[in-house]
């Protein structure tokens, strides 16, 4: 095996220096006696002993980093670990068993006799909380919450990591950019008045501000997660600005501006006004339009995920979590099949492979919307493309279709919609495709059934899986 080799009766271990620690260790080679003469014992002692010895030079590597610094303490604790030691600090040491002390020097007389290696910190406790900036653990949310990002595509990625950096700048500008094991609760507190002014003068509301509050309560739990401490004081715990301030309790609720069912066919399933857009962006509005769906749902889906060869041709949104097509959806209610027919089905034929021009990068909305206001196309300043989906339920509910079943349709929580624990199986693809003909605009080479029609083929349907009508 390599690693050993025999030195008169006892196996030692031998290891050439990786380039990137030679200058930590200053020499070519890393040789430590073994203290056995059985070869099969020295081969087990030696994969275990290049484990810890990498861990050792890496927390020595690290070490001449900033104090800062997460990585130090998480690999002073790994090397603890590969020495078969619990991580402790040198309170908890000093405060614990004496007998646990005494082993821990006895081991490192033999191991580390003149205290030069990371071993000996690790062993007796040299890793403080380390110092992490609000501002930096902030950059660090994506490596620290891996477990949030990894469903996501990078424009995911992006909005979610943005949130606790606008976070983080806010505290610094409010309280100050410092350890964020140094925050007290009444640095917590500070940040809250601030959020709390903002919502009285009416420059933002307290779902917006409470947001904020819980960004940095997850910054926190994050770092401590990090460090493996499990008895921390969270000083944005239970911290919130409630209850609604007046003026948002008598503020009317406006509505987003809807898309008139005319002003959609004319011009978004006519499409001639929108002739000067790029295919991508005209077909995704057709399928939106024609769909209800998120405009996400639309630009962000894999290829894979246009069925267009089955028996009911639709797309199917869901998590994707491999590959460059990743993505992360809404919640699990958007989980859904939805049927493509008239100007949608159309659309997704051009484009079999989805819309790798928007993909993953969010530059859809920003683009479309700017074309149709240089174009004077939008009803009002009021307009915006997500109101797409409002005005497609919009549709739905004029057309007599009931609530549940729009829900079905749009991805919508049943279970929000009903109060209760939602039973029995989902609305078929079947069935769908129904309600969306009910609703769809007919093209220049396809037309829309009566709904009278429809209806019957629904109430046929049902009829023969055993439902009255």
């Amino acid at each position: 095996m390599r690693y050993i080799w025999k030195r008169g009766n006892v196996y030692w271990f031998r290891m050439r220096c990786p380039k990137k620690y030679f200058d930590v260790l200053g020499k070519e080679y890393i040789c430590r006696s073994l203290e056995t003469d059985s070869k099969s014992h020295a081969e087990a002692k030696a994969a275990l002993l290049k484990i810890e010895v990498l861990e050792e030079l890496q927390a020595r590597m690290l070490g001449k980093a900033s104090p800062r610094d997460i990585s130090t303490h998480r690999s002073l604790i790994g090397l603890a670990r590969t020495s078969g030691v619990a991580p402790k600090t040198s309170i908890e040491l000093a405060d614990g068993d004496i007998t646990e002390l005494v082993r821990r020097l006895a081991n490192l007389r033999l191991t580390d006799p003149n205290a030069e290696t990371a071993k000996f910190a690790a062993q007796m406790g040299g890793f403080e909380s380390p110092g992490t900036l609000v501002s930096e653990l902030a950059k660090n949310m994506p490596e620290l919450r891996q477990d949030q990002i990894v469903e996501k595509n990078p424009r995911q990625i992006r909005t979610w990591h943005n949130r606790y950096k606008r976070a983080a700048k806010v505290f610094a500008d409010t309280v100050g950019d410092m350890p964020i094991n140094q925050v007290t609760t009444g640095d917590a507190g500070k940040y809250m008045l601030y959020w709390d002014d903002r919502v009285r003068k009416r420059e933002c509301t307290t779902a917006h501000a409470n947001k904020h509050i819980s960004y940095l309560r997850t910054m926190v739990d994050a770092y401590y997660r990090e460090i493996e401490c499990v008895q921390y004081s969270n000083p944005f715990k239970g911290l919130k600005i409630s209850p609604s301030s007046t003026w948002e309790r008598n503020e009317v609720k406006v509505r987003k501006a809807e898309f008139s069912p005319e002003w959609i066919q004319q011009t978004i399933i006519d499409g001639a006004q929108l002739a000067g857009m790029n295919e991508e962006e005209r077909d995704i509005l057709a399928i939106v339009a024609e769909t209800g769906c998120r405009q996400t749902e639309i630009y962000d889906a894999p290829g894979s995920a246009f069925r267009l060869g089955a028996k009911i041709p639709h797309i199917l949104i869901q998590v994707e979590n491999e590959g460059e097509e990743r993505r992360e959806i809404k919640n699990r209610a958007s989980y859904r099949q939805v049927p493509l027919v008239g100007a949608a089905l159309e659309a997704a034929k051009r484009h079999p492979n989805g819309f790798p021009r928007y993909r993953g990068n969010g530059n859809f909305s920003g683009s479309a919307g700017k074309y149709l206001r240089e174009n004077d196309l939008l009803p009002s300043k009021r307009h915006k493309l997500s109101s797409l989906r409002h005005s497609y339920e919009s549709r739905l509910m004029n057309a007599g279709i009931d609530n549940e079943t729009r829900a079905f349709l749009m991805g919508h929580s049943l279970k929000r919609i009903r109060g209760r624990e939602v039973y029995g199986d989902e609305l078929s693809l079947e069935l769908r495709v129904l309600y969306a003909e009910m609703v769809a605009f007919p093209t220049k080479a396809w037309s829309p059934r009566s709904k009278e029609e429809l209806q019957k083929e629904i109430d046929n349907i049902l009829s023969s899986r055993g439902f009255s009508r």
